[in-house]
């Protein structure tokens, strides 16, 4: 289409020479040269059109946004390290998440104990008065042992690790009988898991609760 705008400008501009050339009998009249200069405007912007009517029908090619930014390293890295710093940020959030707790009974223990567990380590609160308290936290992978005494509307949790300390166990009393059972169950399914190597960093808190539970369980007889 290029070819045939191109020859029939070139055309009207050879007719237009040669009608510029030929020679005239007398001077030329005002009208005469007014139709001549419309005649050069009208080939002048008719390519014009022509021409921006093939750019417009050119299919354009724009850049990927990918592309476009690998073109600025220090903003790609420095994306890439905010969104590292973002990643750890949920990670640390997602590790501290509480899978269970319990506390002594008020007003048997004055100043009530408290028993944490979340998906890493148990930490175990222990206060003997007024804006005091005593923490004491290791890992799930430590945990020797759980045991659990109840009684009619009580219990007590017993805990043994392996970290060397003064004392080898920890003890906590005056639980509620369905919380010192609860307790119980979901430490020790928490051992249990991370002796056997179960992928649960991927589980929900809701579905995570349910499976160490559910591992905990003391089997019947």
């Amino acid at each position: 289409m290029e070819d045939v705008y191109t020859m029939k400008d070139d055309e009207l501009i050879d007719e237009m020479s040669n009608l510029s050339n030929e020679p005239s009998s007398g001077k030329p009249s005002t009208y005469d040269l007014l139709l001549e200069q419309s005649k050069k405007m009208g080939v002048v912007a008719t390519k014009a059109f022509h021409e921006v009517k093939d750019i417009l029908n050119r299919d354009i090619q724009f850049t990927s946004a990918e592309r476009f930014l690998n073109g600025f390293p220090h903003t790609t890295k420095k994306q890439k390290e905010l969104d590292a710093a973002a990643k750890l940020k949920k990670t640390i959030k997602r590790y501290h998440q509480v899978l269970g707790a319990a506390r002594t009974v008020f007003p048997i223990k004055l100043f009530p104990d408290d028993i944490v567990v979340d998906r890493t380590k148990i930490s175990i609160i222990k206060r003997d008065f007024f804006w005091t308290s005593n923490v004491i936290s290791f890992r799930v992978e430590d945990v020797l042992n759980v045991s659990c005494s109840i009684g009619p509307l009580f219990g007590s949790l017993t805990i043994a690790s392996r970290v060397m300390s003064s004392v080898d166990h920890f003890q906590i009393n005056y639980l509620w009988r369905n919380d010192a059972i609860r307790m119980k169950h979901l430490i020790q399914g928490h051992i249990i898991a991370k002796q056997s190597n179960l992928e649960t960093d991927k589980l929900t808190r809701e579905e995570m609760i349910e499976t160490l539970c559910e591992l905990g369980v003391d089997s019947d007889r």
